[in-house]
């Protein structure tokens, strides 16, 4: 049985530079072992020419990986001489995580003491050394590795890692030395260019259950949706996701789930239909006019927040946001064409309101959020592009403004909001409709 799994990721670059010198390093300090010890370890070393983007090829390694612990170590990096022997010792622990010291050096500046552990919580520096949750130089179980992934991404993946795989750990074991040497050298350090590499999502519970909402009435409408379905669960990047797409039309996708309704369409009926369908702790909303973006699962559930929305940059109600940004202004701190909520608050919620079915959709679920204490966040490293349908506008005036407008009145009725009260449109609507305007009782009435 393998006990432990050492994973290197190296590049062409590097095959008669830095990785000889690691290798000869880890090789030294196997064949030390005594024989039994062994055949309880395996070193695995993936080269490529830099096809592989680094997130992508730590997933491939721990897919490849047969041992119990699974540990990185970069090619540029180096490690204490009694490494190998003192990681086997300790996954006899048989903890879920086993920690230890780095030394830190960044640009040939004196060295600094990194320490990690699962009860740091987050990361954050102090002027003489750094504290770090569990990422990839600490040695995991695998199969609580497999919980997580590495997002796709230019750089950050090892934190993207980090925050997923912590509320896992359990358990740990602290190993109170220095067995890792981390040596940055801006001068020596590989760039990523961007690669398109697709990971394929494990298997095992879904994080999240999605739910499309989609009106395919034309082949090209189809193509729209299954382009969402197929960035969506790329982007998770190995994530397990669970796709549902609750269809108005005639599509039919791969991937997903595809729950046909001819009823009459009610935004937020149709997303608490499909959200009946899952059970994952996570419930995501989503338009089919979508792409996703590498990492996007990654940041929102990284965020810790229990609404939040992916940030789309071309959309002017976002611009500036440097941050992930909390509020209650729709469109600028939730996009109500794709957010994410814990089913725990859904269920506290009793569903999205249903009272409004198109227009106001997304208001009425900030104002839900806001009566249980829970604000809104944008996060701004979750992108999710909206591409902009033209479902409502191939509908008739008199049709667009019945959904716009009486939707908008109801919402205001309920929820004591003047949203478009001085909009033109919307007061000759009321003059028209004042005879016929809809009853709604207040929230704590209903």
């Amino acid at each position: 049985m393998i006990d432990l799994s050492i994973l290197v990721c190296s590049v062409h670059t590097r095959y008669n530079t830095f990785l000889p010198k690691l290798q000869d390093q880890l090789y030294t300090q196997l064949n030390a072992l005594a024989e039994a010890d062994q055949e309880r370890v395996e070193i695995i070393v993936l080269t490529d020419n830099k096809q592989m983007m680094l997130g992508h090829k730590r997933n491939v390694m721990v897919e490849m990986a047969q041992g119990k612990y699974i540990v990185f170590v970069d090619d540029d990096d180096r490690i204490a001489a009694d490494y190998i022997a003192t990681l086997l010792k300790a996954t006899e622990k048989d903890t879920d995580s086993i920690v230890f010291q780095a030394e830190v050096s960044l640009n040939g500046e004196p060295a600094k003491l990194c320490h990690y552990s699962k009860d740091f919580g987050v990361d954050y520096n102090k002027s003489n050394a750094y504290y770090r949750i569990p990422n990839h130089i600490c040695c995991i179980k695998r199969e609580v590795s497999l919980k997580s992934s590495f997002p796709n991404l230019l750089y950050g993946e090892d934190a993207g890692y980090g925050k997923l795989l912590l509320p896992h750990l359990k358990t740990e074991h602290k190993i109170d030395r220095v067995l890792y040497y981390y040596d940055y050298n801006a001068e020596t350090t590989e760039t990523q260019a961007w690669r398109y590499n697709r990971t394929p999502p494990r298997k095992g519970t879904a994080i999240v259950d999605v739910v499309i909402l989609s009106k395919a009435d034309t082949f090209i409408d189809s193509l729209m949706t299954q382009k969402a379905i197929d960035s969506c669960l790329n982007g998770a990047n190995g994530l397990p996701v669970n796709l549902i797409v609750i269809e108005g039309g005639i599509g039919d996708y791969q991937g997903a789930e595809t729950i046909y309704t001819r009823e009459p369409f009610n935004y937020n009926e149709f997303a608490n239909n499909g959200a009946k369908l899952g059970s994952a702790e996570w419930i995501m909303i989503a338009n089919s006019d979508l792409i996703f973006h590498d990492g996007w699962l990654h940041q929102l559930i990284a965020a810790d927040n229990d609404v939040v929305s992916p940030h789309e940059p071309n959309d002017p109600r976002q611009e500036g946001i440097i941050e992930n940004t909390q509020g209650y202004q729709c469109g600028r701190h939730f996009s109500g064409w794709c957010f994410m909520v814990r089913r725990s608050l859904w269920d506290k919620m009793g569903g999205f309101d249903t009272d409004v079915d198109f227009w106001c959709s997304d208001d009425v679920v900030i104002e839900q959020a806001k009566a249980l204490g829970v604000k809104p966040m944008v996060v701004k490293d979750s992108i999710v592009e909206h591409l902009g349908s033209a479902t409502m506008k191939q509908q008739s005036d008199d049709w667009q403004d019945d959904h716009k407008w009486r939707n908008v009145y109801i919402f205001n009725t309920k929820y004591g909001k003047n949203k478009f009260a001085d909009h033109t449109a919307y007061n000759v609507w009321l003059n028209n409709n004042r005879d016929n305007l809809p009853i709604i009782k207040q929230p704590e009435e209903a």
